[in-house]
């Protein structure tokens, strides 16, 4: 992911995430289905409109299903050939046309997936797959679904297995041990936060950490930072996609601003650039282990 376009998508992140939140709860909605069920198994494939399903089917295994990707998903070996066909604003249907995938995988809340988009799909001949993504349990659900609109549930039911057995064994780490108060920050300014009833939170609460933002509100609240300060997290996780050096030394000046907060004094900032982090996909295992070791080091 370049410069430019890591900076879009952490402008438009939060809407990113909210757009995943909706009342329907389910783990994952299929749209539309006529497509799959005349293409055998190893013959299907798939445009992913959704980072986090690119990253899970290729995790899974079955990157080489993959015929396009979206506007935002990061530069990688796996994909770095693949066409870019939208994102949750543009479908660029021509190329879709051109590229004939048997699946389409969206992510969206179910009760904010475009009519328009059911339909065009309808009339492309494609089956559409949306995996809304909110908490926890709705990663596992996406992995079952996604193992399933590419015929092979048992890759699904794995992906799904793995990464509770990983996030269990961080569970068990932290087990009987004292919770940290924490905060992670999903942008440079500091304003940009995760509450609770999302992803994030429930890992970083299986991590060991107590979110300090009060339950209830905007998975994703603004704070300004006389609220940030009067917080005082004890550790402060960042998450910085691709962070460009300009970015980074934003970041740090900030806290650098800073000095009293706790998370600062006793250098308990971590920030993670990895483009994989701020995404629902098995990768939460691997932040869900960062975290832990971050808050381990608070109770020393």
């Amino acid at each position: 992911m370049g410069q430019r376009q890591a900076r879009q998508f952490r402008t438009i992140l939060p809407l990113l995430l909210t757009l995943a939140i909706g009342c329907d709860r389910s783990p994952a909605t299929q749209a539309h289905s006529s497509t799959t069920s005349t293409a055998t198994t190893r013959s299907i494939t798939v445009a992913s409109l959704s980072p986090a399903a690119t990253e899970i089917l290729i995790g899974m295994g079955v990157g080489d299903r993959l015929v396009a990707v979206s506007n935002f998903d990061p530069v990688r070996d796996a994909t770095r050939n693949l066409p870019r066909v939208g994102d949750y604003q543009s479908t660029d249907w021509e190329r879709l046309a051109q590229l004939r995938p048997n699946v389409m995988v969206t992510q969206y809340a179910a009760d904010r997936l475009p009519a328009g988009l059911v339909q065009k799909s309808r009339d492309f001949g494609i089956e559409l797959v949306n995996v809304p993504i909110t908490r926890l349990d709705d990663i596992y659900g996406a992995m079952r679904m996604l193992g399933r609109a590419i015929g092979e549930p048992d890759r699904g039911e794995r992906a799904a297995s793995e990464l509770k057995a990983k996030l269990g064994g961080v569970a068990a780490s932290a087990a009987n041990r004292p919770k940290v108060r924490a905060l992670i920050v999903i942008d440079e300014s500091g304003r940009g936060v995760v509450g609770h009833e999302n992803y994030l939170n429930d890992i970083l609460e299986i991590a060991g950490g107590e979110n300090v933002i009060r339950p209830g509100g905007s998975p994703y609240p603004s704070i300004d930072l006389e609220m940030l300060a009067d917080l005082d997290p004890q550790v402060i996780f960042q998450l910085l996609p691709d962070a460009s050096p300009q970015v980074l030394a934003h970041a740090k000046e900030l806290w650098a601003s800073m000095p009293n907060l706790s998370a600062v004094k006793n250098s308990r900032v971590h920030i993670f650039t990895e483009p994989f982090f701020i995404q629902p996909s098995q990768h939460v295992g691997e932040l869900a282990q960062k975290f832990a070791a971050g808050l381990a080091e608070a109770r020393k």
